[in-house]
C-alpha cells in the first residue's frame, strides 16, 4: 500500500509490516490519551532515586497540554537558577521528566497548580542515563477488531524502521525540513516565503489568510493578521515593511536556523531509510549517514542528493553561521514492553525514536488524525 501524501513528502515513503491494510481511522485523545514517560536505565522517571547530597539536585516535572520551555522558564525563575533537561516532550500530552539545577542550596519539595507539577527527588553527582521514554497512548477508532488484528501483528515485529516522525518537520505544517533545503541552497528568498507564506489546509483560517497575504506582497495586512505567538513570521514582515534584504531578515529569526537545516537531513535519512529497507534482513546496528556534502556521501546518499538538486550545495552555511554535523542514526528500531488493553497501547522506545512511528504502521491514515 502506498503511504499518504504527507508520509511521502517526509521521505516515509514505505510501510515495514508487508500486509495490505486499508486506511484504518485512529484518533488519539489529546492530551489526556498520550502519555510519555521519561525513562532512565530502563525505568519510569518516577522511579529514580537520588542521593542526600551531590552537584544536582533532581526534580521529576509532570505536566499535562503545556509547552515545554514555557514551564522550564517558569521553573527556573522559581528555583533561581538554569533548569537542565535530558529531552523536549510533547506539549499536547500528559508528560513525566527529570530536570535538575545546580542550585542545592534553594530545594523546592513540592509544585503542583494546573500546569504542572515538580517533585523534587533528591540529589546527584553524575548525570542520567536516557535509554529512551515509555508510551501510553489511547486510541479510538469505528473497528475495533481490526485495530486489534493489527496490534497482534504488530506485537509480533521485534523492530520498526527508526524514521524520523512527523513532530520534526510540524504535523500542520510540514515544511521545516523545505526551509532547510532553501537554507542550504542559499535561496533566502524562498526560505522566507516557504516561513511565513504557502498557507496549508490544516492551518486556522486566519493564518490562512496572513500567508495568504504575504504571498500577494501585503505585508503590512499579513502582520496584521499574524497572532502574537507566531514570532518569527511577525520579525520577518517587520523587516520587510522596512526593506531589509532577506539574509539579514534570516539572521534576526529567533529560532536556530540548525534547526531547519537539521530538519532537511532527518527527510534525506527517511529517503535513504526507504530505499534500503527490508523487513526481512534487519540488522539492529546498521547505521545511516547523511554527510554534509555530496562528496562525502556512498552511492545511494549520492542519488538522493542528484533528485534533490543538491550536489553542489553545502550544510555548513557560514553567511548564516550554521555548522551542522553528519547525521548519523540507526536504521531500526526495538519496541519494548509491547502491551495493549482496554483500548490503550504501550511501548518503549529508545531515545530520540517517535511513537507516532508506531501508529503509523497501524491506521495507514491521515497522520493529522493521530498526530
Amino acid at each position: 500500500m502506498t503511504p499518504h501524501p504527507i508520509d511521502i513528502i517526509l521521505g516515509m515513503e514505505k510501510y515495514f509490516i508487508s500486509e495490505d491494510w486499508k486506511p484504518l481511522n485512529v484518533t488519539i485523545p489529546r492530551p489526556l490519551g498520550f502519555r510519555v514517560i521519561e525513562e532512565i536505565s530502563y525505568k519510569p522517571a518516577s522511579e529514580w532515586k537520588g542521593e542526600s547530597k551531590g552537584r544536582y539536585a533532581v526534580y521529576l516535572l509532570k505536566k499535562q497540554g503545556i509547552d515545554h520551555f514555557n514551564v522550564i522558564n517558569e521553573i527556573s525563575k522559581i528555583l533561581h537558577s538554569k533548569v537542565h533537561y535530558i529531552g523536549i516532550k510533547d506539549t499536547n500530552a500528559i508528560t513525566e521528566q527529570i530536570i535538575y539545577t545546580e542550585n542545592t542550596k534553594k530545594i523546592v519539595d513540592k509544585i503542583e497548580n494546573e500546569k504542572y507539577s515538580l517533585y523534587f527527588l533528591g540529589y546527584s553527582d553524575s548525570k542520567f542515563n536516557h535509554t529512551g521514554n515509555i508510551f501510553e497512548i489511547e486510541l479510538q477508532t469505528d473497528d475495533y477488531e481490526e485495530l486489534e488484528r493489527r496490534i497482534k501483528k504488530l506485537s509480533q515485529i521485534k523492530y520498526l524502521p527508526a524514521y524520523v516522525g512527523y513532530q520534526r518537520f510540524g504535523t500542520r505544517r510540514p515544511i521545516t525540513h523545505v526551509i532547510g533545503k532553501m537554507l542550504v541552497l542559499r535561496d533566502w528568498k524562498n526560505a522566507l516565503d516557504f516561513l511565513i507564506g504557502y498557507p496549508f489546509e490544516g492551518e486556522s483560517e486566519i493564518l490562512k489568510k496572513a500567508r495568504s497575504e504575504y504571498m500577494k506582497g501585503n505585508y503590512k495586512e499579513a502582520l496584521e493578521l499574524f497572532p502574537k505567538k507566531f514570532k518569527d513570521e511577525r520579525i520577518a514582515l517587520k523587516l520587510l515593511l522596512k526593506n531589509e534584504n532577506y539574509l539579514n531578515i534570516l539572521k534576526s529569526l529567533q529560532t536556530p536556523l540548525s534547526f531547519f537545516v537539521e530538519a532537511y537531513q532527518s527527510y534525506l535519512f527517511n529517503k535513504y531509510l526507504s530505499r534500503i529497507m527490508d523487513p526481512k534482513n534487519v540488522d539492529e546496528n546498521l547505521m545511516i549517514e547523511i554527510p554534509t556534502s555530496y562528496s562525502k556521501c556512498d552511492e545511494i546518499c549520492k542519488e538522493i542528493f542528484r533528485e534533490e538538486g543538491i550536489v553542489n550545495a553545502d550544510f555548513k552555511v557560514k553567511e548564516l553561521k550554521i555548522n551542522v554535523r553528519s547525521m548519523v542514526r540507526k536504521a531500526y528500531t526495538r519496541v519494548r514492553n509491547f502491551d495493549f488493553k482496554n483500548k490503550k497501547i504501550s511501548f518503549a522506545l529508545d531515545r530520540g525514536i517517535y511513537a507516532t512511528i508506531v501508529i503509523r504502521e497501524i491506521a495507514r491514515d491521515d497522520p493529522r488524525l493521530f498526530t
